[in-house]
């Protein structure tokens, strides 16, 4: 494994995080593996990603989400509701096996993004990454969408920056947000 899939393992359960990225996954189209690395980055002392290097970075992984990492999401949610007349145990165990599939596509993507990683970490992973750095590279993900921001998505940013900086503290990580997305 990596330093970028351990981190998502401690993060990824964190209060708020896995709703807030599914959401934003399906609502604006957000690379949720892109999400944790930007609080990974903010984690490990490296610079924020800005928009350039957001989109690069979703060039650079689009042939293996649309590959291997979509198709298998797609087919095992196609899958949650079972399958006429076919036994739903044996359907159950083939989306399960399936999650294993895309976890390890994931995990591809993140060994992608590690490459391309080119600043050196300033310390070791921290449980709470810099609060600034996390939310320019939240909004840097979320400007990927040209569509305004909903509620919803607002509300959605601010669950994956705390949970990204559960340090900061909620007034402090709204401020960041709000200045990083620009008001």
């Amino acid at each position: 494994m990596s330093e970028l899939w351990d981190f998502s393992l401690k993060v990824y359960p964190r209060e708020g995080f896995q709703g807030a990225a599914i959401h934003l996954q399906d609502a604006r189209g957000s690379d949720v593996n892109l999400l944790i690395y930007v609080l990974w980055l903010a984690a490990t002392g490296r610079p924020a990603l800005d928009a350039a290097g957001a989109a690069a970075l979703t060039g650079t992984m689009a042939p293996v989400r649309a590959t291997a990492i979509e198709p298998i999401r797609h087919l095992r949610r196609d899958l949650k509701g079972g399958i006429q007349n076919a036994p739903a145990e044996e359907v159950e165990e083939l989306r399960k096996k399936l999650l294993g599939l895309e976890l390890e596509a994931e995990q591809i993507e993140q060994i992608m993004l590690i490459a391309a990683t080119t600043a050196p970490a300033a310390h070791e992973v921290k449980e709470s990454g810099d609060l600034a750095t996390a939310a320019a590279g939240l909004a840097a993900v979320a400007g990927l969408n040209p569509a305004p921001l909903a509620a919803d998505d607002r509300a959605a940013l601010l669950a994956l920056l705390n949970a990204g900086c559960p340090d900061a503290g909620a007034e402090a990580a709204q401020a960041a947000l709000d200045n990083a997305l620009g008001g």
